[in-house]
Order: structure tokens, then C-alpha cells, then sequence
């Protein structure tokens, strides 16, 4: 198909309205709609399923998707009656198709047209939003991948019926032509590719991720996190977090799943960014705060030298004793004490482990995640949270250890240099 165009439609009463008008093209297209059809039984169940659905889904504000398919006169003759089945059916399986992909059943109905000014052959599809829970389509509809499908359908469409590919073939090669982040190439008025202002939403995205990795390393309580974000001129979406007076925890006192921000008109959720809940962002914060606490002890204990700690005492001289040295056993000599000291790269690994956590949260966030992949994943993670619990208590162990261990070797050091010499 040379155009794919969609678009929310409010009002179940003017869709409706639009397909019973005349024709406008009475001369050349007496008839307004060539051919209509739904998956109800009729279009007067579809109307009235529909309304059942919007009545009970009073919240949702789209209430009808607008799906408008174009075709070329190199796909489909107007004037013949086999290329308008043709192209009807080809409609309904298009349609058929994005339904089974989005795993979701939703009351459609299908107009095929030929009234307008071009004379072309056309499509008019209307899908209700609402499902029969009340909930709309899942993540909505996106142009783009509407298109990719719909390249796909017609391809194979053309190809079971012996007919030219030549026009789909063209749109294909020219979308990968050019970056999926630029404007891509068009026939005649329709652009394929994410637009600019999408680009522009994944760099500010980058940006977001970026900044909040670096507020989790280094914040030690939620709010400095909060403040952190906020320097870097990301600000909380006030509309998104306003179900609880507590910005992280919910009203029967758990944590919320996500935090939402934006940054420069972009919206975004600490979840989605950095692939961890709020319960798992307050325990890092936490750690960074034993972490720092554990530095600040490591430096108090350090004790002060002055500088007459390093002189020998004064000691009279009839007060001195001659005193034998011991001789040194050869096993003494051989095997010294090995004190116990913590693993020297305990922290590397702890890092580790939150990489691999961090990593397997972002994977099992996809949708398009492999069944197989995803159960291996959520087979291995309690594992991966085990592992960095246990390192973390390993962690501040290992540090007291080398701590007392430091602390009681300069103790001897400076016994021993204070001692009277022999």
C-alpha cells in the first residue's frame, strides 16, 4: 500500500456519520462505500458494541483508532471488480493481522471507497479502543509499526495472488535508505522513518539513564537522589506521581514501582531507565550511606602522631639492665602469622553483580524478549540478588577485619619503637 495514515477519532456517532454521507465523487463514483464489513455481524452490532464498550470505559479519551489505506493505481484498479475484492480482502487480513500481533480482540469495521478526488481505491478502518474489560489497546497505536506490518501483509498478499511488488518494494528500499532516527525518504507526501522529534526523545532519554546512573552511585538517601536528578535539570512529573503523598511509597505503606521525571518535554520512569524497582534503588541508597559511614570510621581510626611519639624515651643510666636477645627458632624464622585480610577486590565484584542485576532487569523489561530467554533470566536472577546481598554483608565485614588488623599493627609499631633498647 502507497499510504498508511492513522489517527484517533473521539466519536464513535461522526465516524459513522462520515461513512453514511454521499458521494463525493457522484460523476466518476456513484457510490459512497463499495464494500463494508465488520467481525461483528453486522455494522449495527458493531455500533452497538462498541457504544456497551465506551459507556463503560468512560475515562479513556480515545475512544475509536481512524485507519486510513491508500492504494496506488500500479496496485489496484478502481474500475475493475476483481482488483476491488482484492483489495478489500487484502484490508480485512491487514487488519486481521495487527489484532493477532497486539494479541488483543476488538469489534472493527471495514469500508472500501473510491469516491475522492483522485478516483484511487481506498480503505477506511474504525477499531474500538475499549476491550471488553474497559481497558484500551495495549501501548496504543503506533504508525510505525503499523507500517511495518503493513509492508510485510501486502508483500506477501501480492506475491499468493500473483501481482506485482514493485510499488512495496520501492517503500521498502527507501525506509532503509536512511536512519530509523531521521526523517526517512517519501513517495508523494508520505514520510517513513521516526521523525526528528523522536530522535530528539531518545537522546534526551540517554541523557535521563545517564543521570540517574550517576545520582544511584553517588546518593545516599532518597532525597539527595532526588536532588541529584534535579541539578542535571530533570524534573519530576508531578501529574504522574501525585497517587501518593510519598513520592516511593504507596498508601498501604510498599514501595511504588517507578518514579516519573521529564527532561526537556520528554517523559520518563526510573523503572524503564535504569531497569530497578524503588524497593531495589532505596537498598543501593542504602549501601552508598553504610558505604560512606564505613569510610568515615576508617579515617577517625586512623590514629593521630605527633611528633614526640617518635622519640626515645629518656632512661637513666644505672637503671639499664643487659638483657640477652632470645635466639630466633628457625620455625619462627620459616613461618610467619598470616593474618586474615578481605578480599582486596570485594568491591569490583559487588559492582559486578549489580551490572549483571541491572543487565537482566533491563532484558526481562523488553516485550519482544524471547519465552525461553525470559524464563532463563527469571531462573537465574534470585540467584544474581542473593549474590550481591551476600557480598554487601561480606563487604562491610571485611573492611572491620582490616580495619582491626591495621589498627593493631601500628600499636605494636609504636610499642616497640617506645621501648628502652637493650
Amino acid at each position: 500500500m502507497s499510504t498508511l495514515f492513522v489517527e484517533p477519532s473521539a466519536s464513535l456517532f461522526k465516524a459513522l456519520g462520515y461513512l453514511a454521507e454521499q458521494s463525493h465523487n457522484p460523476d466518476q463514483c456513484p457510490d459512497r462505500n463499495l464494500m463494508v464489513d465488520s467481525n461483528c455481524s453486522d455494522v449495527s452490532e458493531f455500533f452497538a458494541e462498541t457504544e456497551r464498550r465506551i459507556a463503560k470505559a468512560n475515562r479513556l479519551r480515545n475512544h475509536l483508532y481512524s485507519v486510513r489505506l491508500s492504494f496506488s493505481r500500479d496496485e489496484f484498479d478502481p474500475t475493475q471488480a476483481t482488483d476491488q475484492d482484492l483489495a478489500f480482502e487484502l484490508s480485512k487480513e491487514f487488519v486481521e493481522s495487527w489484532l493477532k500481533e497486539k494479541g488483543i480482540n476488538r469489534p472493527y469495521i471495514v469500508a472500501l471507497q473510491a469516491d475522492g478526488k483522485s478516483g484511487l481505491l481506498h480503505s477506511h478502518i474504525y477499531i474500538c479502543n475499549p476491550g471488553a474489560d474497559a481497558k484500551g489497546i495495549p501501548k496504543g497505536v503506533s504508525a510505525l509499526k503499523m507500517q511495518d506490518l503493513n509492508d510485510k501483509v501486502t508483500r506477501e498478499f501480492m506475491l499468493k495472488h500473483d501481482r506485482s511488488t514493485a510499488v512495496q518494494d520501492k517503500l521498502m528500499a527507501n525506509k532503509k535508505q536512511h536512519d530509523h532516527n531521521s526523517m526517512g525518504a517519501s513517495v508523494g507526501e508520505q514520510h517513513y522513518g521516526k521523525s526528528k522529534a523522536n530522535a530528539k526523545a531518545v537522546d534526551n532519554k540517554e541523557y535521563m539513564k545517564k543521570a540517574m546512573m550517576s545520582a544511584l552511585k553517588q546518593a545516599t538517601s532518597r532525597q539527595e537522589f532526588l536532588q541529584l536528578i534535579l541539578q542535571q535539570n530533570i524534573y519530576l512529573n508531578r501529574d504522574a506521581n501525585k497517587s501518593s503523598d510519598d513520592l516511593w511509597l504507596r498508601h498501604d505503606g510498599g514501595f511504588r514501582k517507578s518514579l516519573s521525571f521529564e527532561y526537556r518535554g520528554t517523559p520518563g520512569r526510573t523503572a524503564t531507565l535504569l531497569g530497578l524497582s524503588l524497593e531495589q534503588i532505596d537498598q543501593r541508597l542504602k549501601w552508598n550511606a553504610k558505604l560512606k559511614q564505613n569510610q568515615n570510621q576508617k579515617q577517625l581510626s586512623v590514629p593521630i602522631q605527633h611528633a614526640h611519639q617518635h622519640k626515645r624515651s629518656k632512661v637513666k643510666f644505672h637503671s639499664l639492665k643487659l638483657v640477652k636477645a632470645k635466639a630466633k627458632t628457625a620455625e619462627k624464622t620459616a613461618a610467619k602469622t598470616v593474618l586474615p585480610k578481605p578480599h582486596l577486590n570485594l568491591q569490583e565484584l559487588l559492582n559486578e553483580k549489580y551490572r549483571e542485576l541491572i543487565k537482566i532487569n533491563e532484558q526481562l523489561s523488553d516485550p519482544k524478549l524471547p519465552k525461553s530467554k525470559r524464563e532463563y533470566l527469571e531462573k537465574i536472577k534470585p540467584g544474581v540478588v542473593q549474590a550481591v546481598s551476600e557480598l554487601e554483608s561480606a563487604f562491610f565485614v571485611g573492611e572491620t577485619q582490616k580495619e582491626v588488623w591495621r589498627r593493631k599493627k601500628k600499636e605494636r609499631e609504636l610499642e616497640k619503637e617506645s621501648a628502652p633498647e637493650s
